[in-house]
């Protein structure tokens, strides 16, 4: 156990306490809380825990994928599709949703939906509408604060790093780099109402997702505060309608949001009738018991099968999809809008319907829902939204150096204008190579090991340097700016309302 140190420093040092928070920041959490037991915060399972632990391991999967697609592209097309090449044993179906980021996307709005309406629907089953009022106003007054805050930062760093050569020669002067920053932020990562016109935000490409997330966010809140006076049944048939109207209109990550209220409506539910359903199991003899245990397990067997089968929708491939075996059969069965509207559609159609199905299937099978509540998934859970902002400046900065390459012959002839000498291989690549499949595979599999820390380091400082530090002002801010009379603060209702 290791305490602050309490010796004095020249005074050509900083403080030692300055000195002691520096290395706390600088130090991954996972290494401070066991250095500095005193200063570990506490961390608590609650009923929906396996959510964050989803989204954490969803966000890791995010990075995979982008570290593939960018560094080993011949890994990406389903297996036996490689055009000049054999397959890598990881294109094979199950084994490829390792770097299967797209459906994890989809898996994030789901999960969105449920976190954000949890507590409202909440509120309203134990009638308590003051609540619901509470949650869904604290929710909506902070959402901006909690979506773009970080995003604002990351991209700020970009610019930085841009201007000092980190990530190529700066495009312009500091106050031209500056002026562009500022049109990606307004236009393409904080203005939601206009999100599919433009997918490739500046700075940062993988933030197409936020406008979306902030977007859907309202509409969220907007349904929930309609139902919010209406019967159960309305309720929920409502929300099902709205689903159903969301996937006739071709707009998934509304159906997929929607999607989420519905699961936070059912659990709720299912929580309320536990403890009467094991009274009324008491009362019933052991014959009655087990004839209810039937079904049970039927449900139990399809939640399997639903994992199995989104599992599979996972390893949808960006290209050739109609030639890849299975994936071609869901592809023929895409229903209208999506069959028509791009070549990607079909995907986001499955992709969401997956989705949906694996947060239900996940919250009900204990042995996934142990897992997701483990430490390493919990621990993901919480720098999940780091992870998603950092991963891509991270390897942008460090995976040209540490990959490397094979051996590349000169170009040209000596004297020539384009003359390019002869680079003997280096890094990982270079290395191992990327002739063979086995090649390949050993190459991106070293190659993750190694820039993987990186971007987890950094995702750690960034979640408790800036992420929680920003949802820390928002909720201050909010309480700041509370009128009083009109009910009780956020605060004193106990409300965090995360996603």
């Amino acid at each position: 156990m290791l305490s602050p140190p309490t010796a004095s420093l020249p005074r050509l040092f900083l403080p030692r306490q300055t000195l002691f928070k520096i290395l706390l920041a600088l130090l991954p959490s996972f290494l401070s809380d066991r250095l500095f037991p005193d200063h570990k915060p506490t961390y608590r399972v609650h009923p929906t825990s396996y959510l964050d632990g989803l989204r954490g391991i969803a966000s890791i999967i995010v990075f995979f994928c982008h570290y593939t697609e960018n560094n080993f592209s011949a890994l990406t097309p389903s297996h036996g599709l490689n055009v000049d090449r054999p397959s890598s044993f990881i294109q094979l179906p199950y084994f490829r949703i390792i770097f299967s980021g797209r459906p994890m996307v989809h898996i994030f709005f789901v999960i969105s939906g449920f976190a954000l309406s949890y507590k409202p629907i909440k509120a309203l089953h134990a009638r308590d509408l003051d609540k619901c009022y509470t949650a869904l106003a604290s929710s909506t007054f902070r959402r901006a604060f909690r979506l773009f805050g970080p995003c604002v930062v990351s991209t700020f760093m970009v610019l930085c790093l841009r201007q000092t050569g980190y990530l190529g020669p700066a495009q312009g002067t500091l106050m031209e780099e500056v002026w562009k920053w500022k049109g990606a932020v307004f236009h393409q990562i904080t203005w939601g109402w206009d999100w599919d016109r433009d997918l490739k935000p500046a700075y940062d490409i993988h933030l197409w997702t936020i406008p979306i997330e902030f977007a859907h966010s309202m509409l969220l809140f907007m349904v929930v505060l309609m139902l919010s006076r209406v019967k159960l049944h309305v309720r929920m048939g409502s929300v099902l309608g709205l689903m159903g109207y969301c996937l006739m209109c071709g707009k998934w990550a509304g159906f997929e949001f929607l999607a989420g209220l519905f699961l936070a409506e059912v659990f709720v539910l299912k929580q309320e009738g536990k403890k009467q359903k094991e009274w009324e199991g008491e009362r019933e003899g052991t014959k009655e018991r087990g004839m209810v245990m039937g079904p049970g397990m039927l449900v139990k067997g399809l939640q399997v099968v639903m994992i199995l089968v989104g599992l599979f929708i996972g390893g949808w491939p960006n290209r050739s999809a109609d030639k890849t075996p299975g994936i071609s059969w869901f592809l023929e069965r895409t229903p209208l809008p999506f069959a028509e509207m791009d070549h990607l559609a079909p995907q986001k159609f499955w992709f969401g319907l997956s989705a949906v199905c694996t947060v239900w299937a996940v919250g009900e099978l204990d042995f996934l829902r142990r897992f997701f509540e483990g430490g390493l998934a919990q621990y993901c859970g919480r720098i999940s939204y780091a992870i998603y902002i950092m991963h891509g400046p991270v390897m942008d900065t460090i995976q040209a150096s540490i990959l490397g390459h094979v051996d590349i012959p000169a170009r040209g002839k000596p004297g020539d204008a384009n003359f390019k000498a002869a680079l003997p291989a280096a890094g990982v690549k270079g290395f191992f190579g990327v002739k063979t499949p086995t090649q390949i595979t050993l190459s991106w599999f070293f190659g993750m090991w190694m820039i993987g820390p990186f971007v987890f380091w950094a995702a750690d400082v960034f979640w408790r340097v800036v992420d929680n530090r920003i949802v820390d002002w928002g909720k201050r801010l909010e309480n700041w700016c509370l009128d009083e009379d009109t009910g009780p603060s956020p605060r004193s209702q106990g409300y965090s309302v995360a996603a």
